[in-house]
């Protein structure tokens, strides 16, 4: 479009005037901001002289403090919480030991009242004592002839009674010889002693069986073994400390054979429980490994429980059987044999997890686990020895099952704000999905335990020592102790004389047990 000259010359004065506008209008602004910021100004120093002690800057500060207080109050919360959750677990729900329980009363079993009354049930065979058949001596009572109405009595039958008496007799060897001394050279000789009779004072089979027992089995300090042995003898034995520690080193040393025999048939068994136990020795922690049958206990002591421990003692990386433990990750070294976890450690940690959580499906997942128990028990009535695999595959089922519902309850809740509270659980949905048949192992195989308490028992024995003694002097006499626990309850399972046992490997015998 072309404009005209003319027209050009009207536009460009109507902008002008819209430009004069504008300019006026901006000049209008720019007096009202300046008149607006005295006013704004004045008001503030209005309100300065207010508030002369700065409340609004103390306000802002506390606000700030408030703000960091909160902050610190959820961190304690968290652990205080945590704090709880720890106080409240103990050795039946959680794995700390039974002596962290103090003086509260700990329920050890998942065992439900039956409601039968407590003592010998009708039917059951009686245990009370009965007298002796071959007394060594028989003293005949007076009877009772007249009745307290006047009347004589009737013999019906003969009642015994008998009183046990405890004589030691205490019988002396010596033997004597002459000493002698070749008139050339001066050289002399001593007399031809058995090799029984090394040191002026000896003592024969029969007192050494009685100072293992009592020292190692039954845990009594070398000071109260001597003084016992003088209280039985009066004071015709004097044993001195050091022959006690002597005689069970002894023992160990000449029970070495029968040890490596026990070694070669527990790696002949189908099914073996293993455990550790850590032990002070000389102020230091180390480590007593032992593995279990049912007719056989080996303990060990090693510095560690390392692999390399495992490994010198000489069963576990030989084994091709199956090893119950209590989730024991070294075992995972040893690929040759099969895994199986004791399932009493997971009902204890389910019902800590139950007690903090309060979540019903913790509860049925832990009947699910011992209602599977319960099958087998009735399994091996009906003389079968393992699931079928359909049986073991429903059963696998189910359990993975009640986990995906017990692990979808617990990601609703489950917040990385609070993951120490959650942590413990997490861990523990973890192993059992990741273990799952190790934890089921007991029902592909009934001769496999659901837990792991024949181990268990069989290092009470150790537990109990450090309790009474504290450790051991050196590494050296807790293998001695080791190996008389070994023989001395390998004895009680195979139902053997104790002090024979023990007799029998002080005189050399080398094949003792029946394999």
């Amino acid at each position: 479009m072309v404009y005209s000259e003319k027209e050009y010359k009207n536009l460009e004065e109507k902008y002008k005037q819209q430009i004069q506008k504008l300019q006026k209008e901006n000049e209008l602004k720019e007096k009202e901001v300046k008149l607006l910021k005295q006013q704004n100004k004045q008001q503030a120093e209005i309100i300065h002289d207010l508030d002369p002690n700065d409340y609004r800057g103390k306000y802002q500060s506390a606000t700030q403090e408030i703000y960091e207080l909160k902050k610190k109050l959820k961190i304690y919360e968290e652990k205080f919480t945590m704090q709880k959750i720890s106080l409240e677990k103990d050795s039946s729900n959680s794995c700390k030991p039974s002596s962290t329980n103090g003086f509260k009363k700990v329920i050890q079993n998942n065992r439900v009242k039956s409601g039968r009354k407590p003592g010998r049930e009708k039917g059951h065979k009686r245990s009370a004592p009965t007298a002796t058949t071959n007394p060594d001596e028989v003293i005949e009572v007076s009877k009772v002839a007249t009745c307290t109405c006047g009347h004589k009595t009737e013999e019906t039958e003969e009642i015994s009674r008998d009183l046990i008496s405890l004589e030691v007799i205490v019988h002396t060897t010596q033997y004597r010889g002459k000493k002698t001394v070749c008139p050339c050279c001066h050289k002399e000789y001593m007399p031809k002693f058995p090799k029984q009779v090394k040191s002026i004072v000896n003592y024969d089979e029969g007192i050494k069986a009685l100072v293992v027992y009592l020292n190692s089995y039954c845990n009594i300090p070398n000071a109260k073994v001597t003084e016992l042995l003088g209280l039985l003898s009066n004071n015709k034995i004097k044993m001195c400390q050091g022959t006690v520690g002597n005689t069970v080193a002894q023992f160990s040393k000449k029970s070495n054979p029968i040890i490596n025999k026990m070694k070669k048939q527990i790696l002949k068994e189908p099914v073996i429980n293993e455990d550790e136990t850590p032990i002070k020795v000389n102020g230091k922690f180390m480590s007593v490994i032992g593995v279990f049958t049912k007719g056989i206990s080996l303990l060990e002591a090693f510095e560690n429980r390392k692999l390399e421990s495992f490994e010198e003692m000489g069963i576990l990386d030989r084994y091709i059987g199956t090893v119950c433990h209590d989730h024991n990750r070294i075992h995972d070294s040893f690929i040759q044999s099969k895994q199986a976890e004791c399932n009493f450690h997971i009902l204890r940690y389910c019902k800590a997890e139950y007690e903090v959580h309060k979540r019903e499906c913790i509860k049925e997942f832990m009947d699910y686990l011992l209602s599977l128990r319960d099958m087998v028990d009735e399994y091996k009535l009906q003389g079968k020895t393992s699931f079928t695999e359909n049986e073991y595959k429903e059963a696998k089922e189910k359990y993975l099952e009640l986990l995906d519902i017990w692990d979808e309850k617990f990601k609703t809740e489950y917040t990385y704000e609070k993951r120490r509270y959650y942590d413990s659980e997490k861990c523990l949905i973890k192993r059992l999905k990741e273990y799952v048949d190790d934890h089921l192992r007991f029902l592909t195989d009934f001769r496999i335990d659901f837990t792991n308490n024949l181990a268990e028992r069989g290092l009470r024995k150790v537990k109990t020592k450090l309790k009474i003694a504290g450790g051991f002097r050196n590494l050296q006499f807790s293998k001695y102790y080791c190996d008389a626990i070994s023989i001395i309850d390998t004895c009680k399972k195979q139902h053997m004389n104790i002090g024979e046992t023990i007799k029998s490997i002080f005189a050399g015998k080398k094949t003792i047990f029946a394999f």
